[in-house]
């Protein structure tokens, strides 16, 4: 089966099913100096903004995160599983529903984020003319999302030691790198105004880090063998080697209406 005949929709609700949490776990955990890639992302949204919707929020992270006094911040995400466990952490509130058709009114938020959220999806055109429509004007949208340019050689050799035994790369529904991002925005009504891009570090001290950071990663056509494979050349390393950092190199865009 080929990579662009994946059933997302299928993978995607199974995935986050058995494994809510998942994503949060790995980059939570991911720092750069002083902060993760939630932190960063939340850097981008200014302390007046009052009223922010997270963009397939999952266990609630970015939640968490962007709370403030006087700031109501609402996840939304169409995974059931995901709403249950960021219920459990905090009080939403949750919307259990699809980012293409924000059940929101025109202009009712003061910014969006999308931690991942872009990529989701494939439909990067409707997914941001959803954004536009419930922006108010001037409201900020604020996303990060996987970087594959820019990796440092020592990274790039230990990421690849890892994706030779899974005999793929992780996939995403949408583009990792969000073509086309610049023109999509411009057709919407909006304007980007930053795109950067930082390396984050995950620790795998243990076999538990390396199925940690495994199981966090879409690969919807890969055998699990092959996951095991890569959990223990990550142990392996830790054995011979000691503690070391696996990168997460990020991006985040940063779009005003």
């Amino acid at each position: 089966m080929a990579g662009d005949e994946v059933d997302w929709e299928s993978y995607l609700a199974d995935f986050h099913t058995r494994r809510p949490g998942a994503v949060e776990a790995v980059l939570s955990q991911a720092t750069a100096g002083d902060h993760t890639p939630y932190r960063w992302l939340a850097r981008a949204i200014s302390g007046p903004v009052r009223t922010v919707l997270d963009l397939a929020c999952g266990s609630g992270a970015m939640s968490r995160e962007l709370a403030a006094p006087d700031r109501t911040v609402i996840g939304i995400d169409i995974s059931a599983a995901e709403l249950k466990l960021a219920a459990e952490r905090s009080p939403g509130p949750w919307i259990e529903g699809d980012i293409r058709r924000l059940p929101l009114r025109d202009g009712s938020v003061d910014a969006v984020t999308a931690s991942l959220g872009l990529i989701v999806v494939p439909e990067l055109d409707r997914v941001l003319a959803e954004v536009a429509r419930v922006l108010r004007p001037g409201g900020v949208l604020a996303a990060i999302a996987p970087a594959l340019r820019g990796i440092a050689p020592r990274d790039l050799r230990v990421l690849t030691r890892v994706t030779a035994r899974l005999h793929t790369k992780p996939q995403f529904p949408g583009n990792v790198e969000v073509a086309g991002f610049k023109q999509a925005l411009i057709r919407c009504g909006m304007r980007r105004v930053e795109d950067a891009r930082q390396r984050y570090g995950f620790w795998v001290t243990s076999r538990a880090d390396a199925e940690t950071v495994m199981s966090a990663l879409y690969l919807p056509e890969t055998r699990w063998s092959r996951v095991e494979s890569a959990i223990e050349h990550l142990e392996d390393r830790v054995r011979s080697r000691g503690p070391f950092e696996l990168a997460i190199p990020m991006r985040r865009l940063v779009a005003i209406k």
